[in-house]
C-alpha cells in the first residue's frame, strides 16, 4: 500500500470521527439550548454542519470537499477567538484543528491522486 493511500485513509478516518463527534456533541448539547430560547449556538451548528458537509464532499471530490472543510475549520477559529479572546485560542483549536488537519490532508492526497491520473492519461 502506496503512503497516498495510507493518507487518505487516514483523512477519512479522522474526518468521520471529527465529524460524528462533534455533531452528537453539537446536535444533543444545541437542541437543548434552543428548547431554552439560547440561540447563540447557532453560528456554531452552521459552520459546524457546512464542515461536515465539506467532509461528505471530499469522500467524492476530495480537491473541492478539502477546501470546504478548510474554510469552514478556519471560520470557526476565527469565530471563537473573535467570541473568546486569545483566552478562548484553546477551544478555538479544539473545535477548529479536527476539521483543519483532515482537510489538508485531503487536500494534498487528492492534488497527487489528480497529478497521477493525468501522468497516466498522457
Amino acid at each position: 500500500m502506496n503512503a497516498t493511500k495510507i493518507l487518505h485513509y487516514i483523512a477519512l478516518i479522522l474526518g468521520f470521527q471529527a465529524s460524528a463527534f462533534f455533531l452528537f456533541f453539537l446536535i444533543s448539547d444545541g437542541v437543548g439550548d434552543l428548547i431554552d430560547g439560547k440561540f447563540s449556538v447557532i453560528p456554531i451548528l452552521i459552520m459546524m454542519i457546512f464542515t461536515v458537509i465539506g467532509y461528505i464532499w471530499a469522500l467524492s471530490k476530495p480537491k473541492l470537499g478539502s477546501l470546504i472543510m478548510i474554510s469552514g475549520g478556519v471560520v470557526m477559529v476565527l469565530y471563537l477567538i473573535f467570541l473568546g479572546g486569545l483566552v478562548g485560542i484553546k477551544m478555538a483549536l479544539i473545535y477548529g484543528l479536527p476539521f483543519i488537519i483532515p482537510g489538508l490532508i485531503f487536500y494534498f492526497v487528492g492534488n497527487t491522486e489528480t497529478g497521477s491520473r493525468q501522468d497516466n492519461d498522457i
